[in-house]
């Protein structure tokens, strides 16, 4: 078994070992005392990771917020032999950290941080042994509550007066020096005092824009930027291609596949189409034989159904979603890939709104409803988003069973698919970035996106479901 350099001699302050052992009485009542606190952190953490196998938690007296954690396996370190109190079955306390359980685990919890002996060391290190796809959670407090808490320890004994002063504005920077970048940032409790009723709806209105600069709690969500070696350029492509009527658009797929890798796979869904859109995919997949072109029937629900069924029956590590009707060039598409594997994005969101578009390629409504969309999601995100319906999208497929678990399941389905693959990629800690690429009009066909008040409608029912789940729901 080989040791981490992370150990009790290198790891916590010799000021918070010393005051954790000696105060365990007081800090169990205060825990007691705070127990709605910890237990509402231990259920939104377990929202944000709700898919994950194995977790490693650095805790100092504070182990309580594995409590509704769901994983197979839970490592905790912790910071005192007394503290190690079953809060969780599937929990297991260990003395040392373990270099292979922290390169097994698909997230570290660091509630810790502000006892530490040597934080920028300890993440250093950390981001060496972890697996790529890893995340880190790190718990740090705003700068107001930092120093309103520091000023009630001197009073009330829960925790060492003498700790590590770490604002956010310091993290952020101490993250990018150890190989760690954020890829989400929540922020939860403003009122840590329990009144009936009251606190609980304090908590979850905090949680919203502007109100949330208020919270005491920042719950920040990392992952590596530099990736180990390995073999990313070998891995195979699928591109999934719904079709609805598109008989006279399959025809120009000819020359992109011909000048395309021939080790790429063409998933073509033919969707219940009654203009000759079955026959002309196998006339292509006849001509082109040489090249892997399958087949399959959608199940003539709606564009996202028929789009998922392909992503099932896909062969690929890397699926490429991509509209038949080619107004995103395979040029375009090919540097996207090439972003995806060089950089350690996991989810690609082409956009069409930074390039200049083609003329007739967007008509004005559609356009006004993808710009407030876009605005709608950056807020959900905490990030910039330009485009939401883009049809064209990247991602690894080892993600896909996570986003497949809650497609449709934000409050009324969703017929095209683009926000259950963005929220999904989301909820699962996915680092998004989008890829500008430019918008050619149809050549041939007419744009399955009418309806356009109705579908707005559904689409914006989502994006407030989605917020309310992933945000306000304990």
């Amino acid at each position: 078994m080989k040791i981490s350099k992370l150990q009790d001699n290198n790891y916590y302050l010799n000021s918070s070992i010393l005051f954790f052992k000696s105060f365990f009485y007081k800090r169990i009542e205060f825990i007691n005392k705070k127990k709605f606190l910890f237990n509402e952190i231990s259920s939104f953490i377990n929202n944000c990771i709700d898919n994950s196998k194995s977790v490693f938690m650095f805790c100092a007296g504070n182990s309580i917020i594995s409590k509704n954690i769901k994983s197979n396996k839970i490592y905790i370190k912790e910071i005192s032999e007394k503290y190690k109190i079953n809060y969780n079955e599937k929990s297991k306390y260990v003395d040392e950290i373990d270099e292979k359980k922290i390169n097994e685990c698909d997230t570290i919890i660091i509630s810790d941080i502000e006892h530490q002996i040597n934080p920028a060391s300890n993440l250093l290190e950390l981001s060496k042994l972890i697996d790529d796809d890893a995340k880190i959670i790190i718990f740090s407090k705003n700068m107001f509550w930092l120093i309103l808490t520091k000023i009630l320890k001197y009073f009330f004994k829960f925790s060492p007066v003498k700790n590590n002063f770490l604002p956010s504005s310091y993290l952020q920077n101490l993250y990018s020096s150890c190989n760690l970048e954020i890829i989400r940032n929540e922020k939860i409790i403003a009122l840590p005092i329990y009144i009936p009723f009251f606190t609980n709806f304090i908590n979850r209105i905090f949680r919203l824009p502007i109100l949330n600069l208020f919270c005491v709690n920042n719950l920040t969500i990392l992952k590596k930027i530099k990736k180990k070696p390995d073999t990313i350029n070998n891995l195979n492509v699928s591109f999934i291609i719904p079709c609805k009527n598109e008989k006279n658009n399959i025809g120009f797929f000819e020359k992109e596949i011909k000048s395309a890798n021939p080790n790429y796979e063409y998933l073509f869904g033919d969707d219940n189409s009654n203009d000759g859109t079955n026959e002309e995919i196998d006339k292509l997949a006849k001509k082109l034989s040489s090249n892997k072109i399958i087949k399959y029937l959608g199940p003539g629900i709606c564009k996202s159904e028929n789009v998922y069924k392909g992503i099932d029956n896909a062969s690929g590590d890397i699926i490429v979603i991509y509209d038949a009707d080619l107004t995103v060039s395979f040029k375009d598409v090919e540097f996207s890939l090439e972003i995806l594997k060089k950089t350690n994005a996991d989810f690609i969101n082409c956009t069409r709104m930074i390039y200049p578009q083609k003329d007739g390629a967007m008509k004005l409504f559609n356009f006004i409803g993808n710009s407030f969309f876009a605005s709608l999601f950056s807020i959900l995100f905490k990030k910039k988003i330009t485009d939401t319906l883009c049809g064209t999208k990247i991602f690894y497929k080892k993600n896909w069973e996570n986003i497949k678990n809650d497609n449709s399941k934000w409050g009324i389905k969703d017929l095209w698919g683009d926000f259950d693959l963005l929220i999904g990629a989301y909820k699962n800690n996915l680092k998004i970035i989008e890829v500008p690429v430019t918008y050619f009009e149809r050549q041939e066909g007419k744009t399955k996106m009418t309806s356009l008040l109705s579908n707005g409608l559904r689409m914006l029912y989502i994006v407030i479901f989605s917020y309310f789940k992933l945000r306000l729901k304990k």
